[in-house]
């Protein structure tokens, strides 16, 4: 099963490794079979677990004098132990699969992000004509009244307007409409000279055009459209992903056509909406629009939470693999009658059990997160962008292997668990208050 996951992961990260467009479909598909592949592999490493304990217990002479009673005889119950041991294992490897895969889904979103706005503007959209004005007035009353809105209109009434640069390869369905103060906040300079009959192309590279094509028809039955061409400029835009193509509302107002709102918008060079404000807006609004406020790139931080659990459940693996160890009456055997010699020996049992549930754990995330990058990664835009590069957590990573069993030691000493605290008393009292051993318990 190990093989058929192993062997699965990697095919997928082969057909998913070239930066060229993948469709939705086929791109959710690679996910899903990348993560059932990895599960395949995890779990496919369960046997692996009571045959490694096996070699353990065999060859437990050969390592450090302290850590020999609890590799014997966690080795002697491979069955018992197992099972904490292969929780341990299995919350490690989603872990460090997960700390493998989030930096590099970080670094390709941040490289590929493309705001919607300028950063700290708020914009207010999702409303119909009728509602406009409603929704300015909960503008103006909310935020404080000097402050300017700029507006985002569109095109109403029957008919087809679509906009196109001049080298007519570029279409821009979305284009800005307003007058100058939507031209200064698109370019983020209020010096950009304005002109009725002038659109203006706010874009960061050195594409060159002369004129922007407004092609429009006046119904919606007559498939035949009529072409107007307007001079265009090039301003550099302040953000090297925020390109716009802005049309003077003169120039839209001349073909015949009524404009009305589509946006409101809040300049940041005016004013910063703070986060409280857009939610006591939103509350105001309820659904009569939506609200957004442009705060860049917003790396997701729910896959941490999920990243703490499996490190909580591995934790938790290693003091039942502890319990399970062996009877009673064995711990207190080994222990030689001293509660310190017994919860050292408690800690160095969980330690063993959670070194090697990480190990194997560790290895397994590893190889799961570095073949699932390449389809949680590709690019399903008609023209795809390059993968970013990134680095993989290694210190993380390793301080995840190395603090586990050292925490797993501390926990099963301060837990205090009942039964450790029972065997504790019975040493107290003396030999003869000792529990008798439980249902098949190795002996020692």
């Amino acid at each position: 099963m190990a093989s058929v996951g192993m062997t699965a992961l990697a095919l997928i990260a082969w057909s998913t490794r070239e930066d060229t467009h993948y469709d939705d479909f086929g791109s959710a598909m690679s996910v899903l079979a990348g993560i059932y592949s990895g599960s395949l592999l995890i779990f496919g490493l369960g046997p692996f677990v009571p045959w490694l304990l096996g070699i353990l217990g065999r060859n437990s002479a050969r390592l450090p004098r302290v850590f020999r009673p609890a590799v014997r005889h966690v080795g002697h119950t491979s069955g018992r132990t197992a099972t904490g041991m292969a929780a341990t294992m299995v919350a490690v490897a989603v872990a460090t699969a997960l700390m493998v895969i989030i930096p590099a889904m970080t670094s390709h979103g941040r490289a590929n992000y493309y705001p919607n706005a300028q950063p700290g503007a708020l914009v207010v959209a999702g409303f119909s004509a009728e509602q406009a004005a409603t929704v300015r007035t909960a503008i103006q009353q909310e935020l404080p009244g000097s402050v300017p809105i700029v507006e985002n209109v569109r095109v109403d009434g029957p008919g087809s307007f679509l906009v196109t640069t001049s080298d007519r390869t570029s279409q821009w369905p979305g284009a800005y409409i307003g007058d100058q103060t939507l031209l200064r906040y698109l370019t983020g300079n209020p010096a950009t000279p304005y002109h009725e009959g002038t659109a203006v192309l706010v874009l960061s590279d050195g594409e060159e055009i002369t004129s922007a094509e407004l092609e429009y028809s006046s119904s919606t039955t007559d498939d035949s459209s009529t072409i107007k061409s307007i001079p265009a400029i090039i301003v550099k835009a302040p953000d090297p992903h925020f390109g716009r193509l802005f049309i003077p509302r003169e120039a839209v107002l001349a073909l015949g056509f009524r404009l009305e709102p589509q946006e409101f918008i809040i300049d940041p060079s005016h004013y910063r909406v703070s986060v409280a404000e857009q939610e006591r807006l939103d509350r105001r609004l309820g659904e009569t629009a939506f609200t957004e406020l442009e705060q860049g790139y917003q790396a997701p931080t729910e896959w941490w939470y999920v990243v703490a659990v499996a490190i909580l459940i591995a934790l938790a693996g290693a003091p039942l693999a502890t319990r399970s160890a062996a009877s009673e009456r064995i711990l207190l055997r080994i222990s030689g009658g001293s509660a310190a010699t017994l919860r050292f020996l408690v800690s160095c049992r969980a330690a063993v059990s959670a070194a090697c549930g990480t190990a194997i754990g560790a290895t397994a995330g590893c190889v799961i997160g570095l073949c699932l990058i390449w389809p949680m990664t590709a690019s399903i835009d008609w023209e795809p962008t390059p993968r970013a590069p990134f680095e993989t957590p290694w210190p993380a990573i390793v301080a995840l292997i190395a603090a586990l069993p050292v925490l797993a030691a501390a926990t099963a000493v301060l837990a205090s668990p009942a039964w450790l605290t029972r065997l504790s008393r019975a040493l107290r009292r003396g030999p003869s208050a000792a529990p008798e051993p439980q249902e098949g318990a190795p002996t020692p």
